[in-house]
Parts: C-alpha cells; structure tokens; sequence
C-alpha cells in the first residue's frame, strides 16, 4: 500500500514525537534503498530564508508569513508547526486536506521545513510559497559554495565512503522556440514522460563513486570541460552510519541515511554555514568601504558575474526579453532600456522582500547595483541560477572581493552542530 501522509499527526503531544515517526521513516527509507525497493519516499528537508534582523524589513512569525497561503498552521510549541494542506491520496486520486510536513525555526530569518512527502510534489509546493511571497525565498547553495563544501568537508569524511556529485547546466535561452521553457520547471521530468525535449545545450552528469577516487579525479574534468563547474547537487556521508544526505542547489536535502536525528544535525550545520555566509556577505555590501567602489551615478555596491565565454546575441536576447517574466527563477522585476546590440540596463526589483536593484546585461557580465539593506540571497540567487541558466563557468564579485575569498577563510567543520 503506498504511504499516506494522513498518516502524518496534526497534533502530536511534542515536537519529539514528530522526530521519533521520521526516525523510523528515515530507517524505512533507507532499508528500501538497500533493497532498491522504496516502500516510503525518503524524508527531505527545505531551508527557507526569510529577512535579515539587521536589514530595513521587518521579521515576521511563521503563522503571520504562512496565513497568505491556502495551508493551515497548528502550533506544537513556539517555534515548531504542523501544515495542513492539499495532497492527492494516493489510493483513489482525489485531493484531500492531510498534514504535508511541519516546519521548524532555527533562527527569526532561517525555517526548516520537513516532509515525507513525494519529491517533486514537495519541491512544487515549496516553490508556490516562495513564488506566491516576497517574505520567503530558498537558500542558494550555488556552485562555489557546493565545490567549497566537498573541498573542505566532504573529500575528508573517508576515502572509504561513498560520494556523489551532480552537474547540471541547461542553457534555457539559447534557442527562440525555447520560450515557453521557463527556468525552474523540471524539464528534466518532463522529457522523461514524454514531454517535449527542446533542442539547446544541456548538460546532466553525476559521478558516484569512493570518495577518494572523486576526489582524485574531478580538478583535471573540470579543468577540460566548463560545464562541470556548473555543480547542482553534492551527497554528504552521514556522521552516524551508513548512507548521507543530498544536497541541493535549491537548499533541498534528501536523508539517504538511516537516521532523522543525523539529518537534522546536517540540515542545521548547512543552515549556520550559509547563515555564516550570508552575514558576511551582507558586512561587505553594506559597509561604507564597498559603498565607495559604485560606478558613476549607480547607488550601491557592485555585485560582478562575468561569464568565461560571451553569449551569443540570440542567447542574450532571449535571456533579456524572459529573465524579467512573473514567474522567472531570478525572481526579478525590471523594466529594460536597451542601450546597444547586446547592452541593456534594468530598473527593477527583487521580488523578494521588493528592494530595489539595477543591472547591466551584456554579453560578457551582468552588473548588479545592490544599494545599502539589500538582502545578500539576491547575491546568492543570481550566482546560482546564472551558472546553471546562462553560463556554465563564470567569476563572481562584491566590490572588489571575489567569492572564492568569501569562502577561503572559512572551515566548514565549524558550523557544525550536534544539537
């Protein structure tokens, strides 16, 4: 019988009880896997960015954030609650009111949201939240970040372990008839299905192997191929025993081990790591040093993506005429005023939390002015989704800082958390 998320309690008597019933999901889940039978989906848990205390928004509570959406909130403490919401059943097909996950707060600006439900069902609802709100948005591990974490953690954890990486880059502008394509959807299902399968450069690989053979093997790939510099998701072996947990680009995790109290160990470690991140990223786009370095009559810190090779003009028009569409995984606003072949400047917005951003978009870089307050995930989104989207291999700034020096101080093993 497929699982049920009626199963799933609207009301436990405390949030442990909800720990206790995805520990023995997780163990169900993972005895399926070693049987290559699932018989549960596997537990997943979705990181969620609200606002920054230290910005100009003001923080809200999760029911207060939640009470736009059709889902329904049952507090089971403070900062722990059940969702209610629409999910099809899987015996007779109809939609039906069940509790879909519960979401829990590690911090006023960072959620975690927890479900046993269906993937590509979980991910379309947390995506309707985050496309319906401009209070909440994803976390974005982008490809740096990813690469940072197998460099400095992940490599480490024991040759003898098994790792997994994925490289995705699908370049959704490059051809007219794509249009109907828009970024953030799963193609990928779809064709699988079926569906239609447009014709445009796309590039899907996952190495799966021994730590240390990846380990061994992925600098001279990378340095042939700038696709695979375009990294989507990593699997981190779990702390505990056996398997690990996916991460993705999106923020998503896959408990692939046995163990929901290891998953959140992980879910929370990657939570103070970007957290960590974020803030520091914010420090140097807000202080008055980065403030100095805008271009003439722009009024805010430079955020610079150059791409490794320049697009071509039927690329750059298209990325321009649909970057900026309602329901784009930019999450941009924007009207455009073309200043050359393949030169335009944006007058627009984030949609999320509705701040006010510019941009110049040529063939070689995107520009974005990110004024005093600006939320650093819009830093974030753009790197992420630009090298998945528009340009496999690129170089990223703030100001005069790179990325990478973001990230070169950093030890991944101090963010984590055995709470």
């Amino acid at each position: 019988m497929p699982f049920s998320l009626a199963s799933l309690p609207r009301t436990p008597r405390d949030r442990f009880e909800v720990y206790r019933l995805f520990n023995g999901l997780s163990e169900e889940g993972k005895s399926g896997l070693d049987a290559a039978k699932t018989r549960v989906p596997l537990v997943k848990t979705f990181l969620l960015e609200h606002v920054s205390e230290r910005g100009t928004q003001r923080v809200k509570s999760i029911p207060e954030i939640w009470q736009r959406f059709a889902s329904i909130l049952s507090p089971v403490d403070d900062s722990f609650h059940a969702v209610t919401d629409s999910a099809e059943n899987p015996e007779t097909g109809m939609q039906q009111q069940v509790v879909t996950g519960y979401i829990e707060r590690y911090s006023p600006r960072f959620f975690a949201y927890y479900t046993v439900e269906g993937s590509q069902d979980a991910k379309r609802r947390v995506r309707n939240w985050i496309a319906s709100s401009p209070d909440l948005d994803a976390t974005w591990f982008s490809s740096p970040l990813l690469k940072f974490l197998w460099d400095n953690d992940i490599s480490h954890r024991g040759n003898h372990r098994f790792g997994k990486l994925v490289f995705r880059h699908e370049s959704v502008f490059e051809m007219p008839d794509d249009s109907a394509d828009t970024p953030g959807e799963d193609a990928d299902d779809r064709s699988e299905e079926g569906g239609p399968e447009p014709e445009r450069r796309k590039f899907r690989s996952e190495m799966g192997d021994l730590v240390g053979r990846l380990r061994d093997s992925l600098d001279g790939l990378r340095s042939s191929y700038p696709p695979l510099h375009a990294l989507y998701s990593v699997r981190i072996p779990s702390m505990a025993g056996k398997g690990g947990h996916d991460l993705f680009q999106d923020g998503q995790i896959t408990n692939r081990s046995d163990s929901f109290e290891d998953h959140r160990n992980h879910a929370r470690y990657l939570w103070r790591l970007y957290n960590g991140l974020l803030t520091e990223t914010e420090e140097c786009a807000w202080g008055e040093a980065a403030a100095k370095q805008k271009p003439a009559g722009w009024n805010g810190v430079p955020l610079i993506v150059r791409f490794d090779e320049p697009l071509t003009q039927t690329t750059f028009d298209n990325w321009v005429k649909r970057a900026f569409q309602k329901r784009n995984v930019f999450k941009l606003w924007g009207e455009t005023l073309r200043l050359g072949p393949t030169k335009v400047h944006v007058y627009g917005a984030d949609r999320h939390l509705w701040q006010p951003i510019n941009l110049e978009m040529t063939e070689k870089h995107l520009v974005a002015i990110l004024p005093r307050g600006t939320c650093g995930n819009t830093f974030h989104r753009l790197v992420a989704n630009i090298q998945r989207y528009v340009s496999p291999k690129i170089e990223a700034w703030i100001g005069s800082r790179s990325f990478e020096s973001f990230l070169a101080d950093r030890h991944a093993t101090d963010y984590r958390d055995e709470t």
